[in-house]
């Protein structure tokens, strides 16, 4: 699928494997949705610092999903601010940026509703949805923004979507990871959007 500014969606989520089976979900959602997801794993150059990834990434795409469900302290006792700062790189681009910059879009999600609130209270006021660590909710959230703030009203329901999801997951992705010879628990974001656009293109038009 061809990227462009239009169709492009920022993902902003952890990329652990805690998180996977609600980035996945995401994901598969995104292209299912007819857009193209974007994120600072899809390039791999040791020439680019992560920061000027991110900042270009931000720049290339219109809308941008944010998932602050995890700034719980690590093992050192410290907080994770990778999202809310992405987050705010975001905010701060339709703000301050073009009039091309200023039409993004964000979603912002957490883990349960109102719990920014207690680490990031500069939010306040704004519509957070929770997915409560269930995929089958995030897939509605995503879904349902996307049509809303696209405008486009061709965009099938969330439960055909979530019922092909699970398909996908289930009988599909196994069979397409084993033949390329890769682990499932091993794919790359690269990888997974592969074999979803790959899926997409021979199955579904």
């Amino acid at each position: 699928m061809i990227k462009s500014y239009s169709n492009s969606v920022f993902i902003n989520c952890p990329f652990d494997d805690g998180f996977k089976d609600i980035l996945y979900a995401i994901i598969y959602t995104v292209y299912r949705c007819g857009f193209v997801p974007r994120s600072a794993m899809e390039e791999d150059n040791a020439l680019n610092s992560r920061l000027s990834k991110i900042e270009n990434l931000i720049q290339e795409c219109r809308f941008g999903i944010h998932d602050l469900s995890r700034t719980e302290s690590n093992i050192s006792s410290l907080p994770r601010f990778n999202m809310p700062f992405e987050a705010g790189l975001f905010f701060g681009a339709k703000k301050f940026g073009n009039k091309e910059q200023k039409s993004k879009v964000a979603l912002v999600l957490e883990r349960q509703k109102y719990l920014y609130q207690q680490f990031i209270s500069d939010l306040n006021g704004i519509d957070t949805k929770a997915h409560n660590n269930e995929p089958d909710k995030a897939i509605k959230i995503v879904r349902d923004w996307l049509q809303s703030s696209s405008g486009r009203k061709a965009i099938d329901g969330h439960l055909k979507i979530t019922s092909e999801y699970k398909y996908f997951m289930r009988d599909v992705l196994p069979g397409i990871a084993q033949d390329a010879g890769m682990e499932i628990n091993e794919l790359t974001f690269n990888d997974y959007c592969l074999f979803i656009e790959t899926y997409f293109e021979a199955y579904m038009g």
